[in-house]
């Protein structure tokens, strides 16, 4: 669908903003049928459990591509937050698949700060509450980082070194601790493990 919409006359512009009207149609379409789809399967306690769930499912997806697109509207402005190597932000991961972090989460920054101040991006890594499981997981308690001024809520679980990911800056919501050293040597350390560096 993407086209070279610089080089297109006013004309073309129209008919290609009709087509994608049009093609978007289609896909709500397709997500009617596959949601029309969900609840007309099987019957029973479990099967209707397992539609409930798979609409949750669903309207996670729905839910989070309009987040996307509000976030798209304000990347520009979003984008001039400054981030520094070692912070602890919230950050909208969306919604991804399997094991991935989802939601609203807290994400320690990794990007130098040099990248986090000319980029439109920066990379984290998770906090998740599951507990340890492997190598390059590491426990966060307490003890680990400051609080910025005016935050209560402290921040406890699990970094996990292994789900690394580069975010646009429009994605981070604000920022609520800094790690102390101590720590950000053990995260680079895991970090030169899951990389393989």
């Amino acid at each position: 669908m993407k086209q070279d919409i610089n080089n297109m006359r006013e004309e073309e512009l129209r008919r290609f903003i009709y087509k994608s009207k049009e093609n978007i149609y289609e896909l709500l379409k397709e997500y009617q049928a596959m949601i029309d789809d969900t609840l007309q399967k099987n019957d029973g306690i479990e099967a209707t459990r397992k539609k409930a769930y798979d609409i949750i499912k669903i309207y996670n997806y729905v839910h989070w591509v309009n987040e996307q697109i509000k976030m798209n509207n304000n990347a520009s402005r979003d984008t001039k937050v400054i981030p520094r190597r070692g912070e602890i932000w919230t950050c909208e991961l969306g919604q991804n698949i399997g094991s991935e972090e989802n939601k609203i989460r807290p994400v320690i920054i990794i990007q130098n700060d040099t990248g986090n101040k000319n980029a439109p991006t920066t990379i984290v890594a998770p906090i998740s509450n599951r507990p340890k499981k492997i190598a390059v997981h590491i426990e966060l308690r307490e003890s680990d980082y400051i609080l910025e001024d005016g935050e209560k809520n402290h921040i406890t679980g699990t970094v996990l070194a292994e789900q690394i990911k580069v975010v646009s800056k429009a994605r981070l919501g604000r920022h609520i601790a800094t790690l102390k050293k101590d720590f950000m040597d053990i995260l680079d350390s895991k970090l030169r493990i899951s990389l393989d560096l």
